[in-house]
């Protein structure tokens, strides 16, 4: 069962930097679901995480090798969602783009308790919910893979 806050990290490997700019972007969407009382699957509203969900992204950045960003939190609190069902899209810009981008679920019981606010964080301390990878020859290509956690 997902956790009361939860949020989702990405960490860029590779030896060059991801450009993001024009029509490039980070593009998440999550359908969280859950069980009802009487058994029966129920999806919530679709989480749209993209370049204005993303905390610490801003449009028009860049992301060095090793680099990392993180979306925006999520309250699960009142709708108490078991996990989501979800779609992982990364466009870059660049003519050349090698590398991979892995996505990962950091959980919180507060809301101002996360692993990544501790001195000795480690991204694989976190639970890995999918790796793309990237081999782009022209601009605005994309790669998209699904995921479920």
């Amino acid at each position: 069962m997902l956790a009361k806050y939860w949020r989702l990290r990405m960490r860029w490997e590779a030896d060059q930097t991801l450009t993001y700019n024009d029509g490039a972007r980070i593009a998440v969407r999550c359908s969280p679901w859950k069980l009802t009382s009487e058994g029966a699957l129920s999806y919530g509203t679709t989480i749209v995480l993209d370049d204005d969900n993303w905390a610490t992204w801003g449009t028009g950045q860049t992301i060095a090798d090793d680099g990392e960003v993180e979306s925006d939190v999520t309250d699960n609190t009142s709708n108490l969602y078991f996990g989501v069902n979800g779609y992982f899209e990364l466009t870059a810009d660049a003519d050349s783009t090698d590398g991979t981008a892995k996505l990962y679920l950091e959980e919180s019981d507060d809301n101002t308790n996360w692993p990544s606010d501790q001195a000795d964080f480690a991204i694989t301390d976190l639970s890995l919910v999918c790796v793309l990878e990237m081999s782009t020859d022209a601009v605005d290509e994309s790669r998209g893979k699904n995921f479920s956690f």
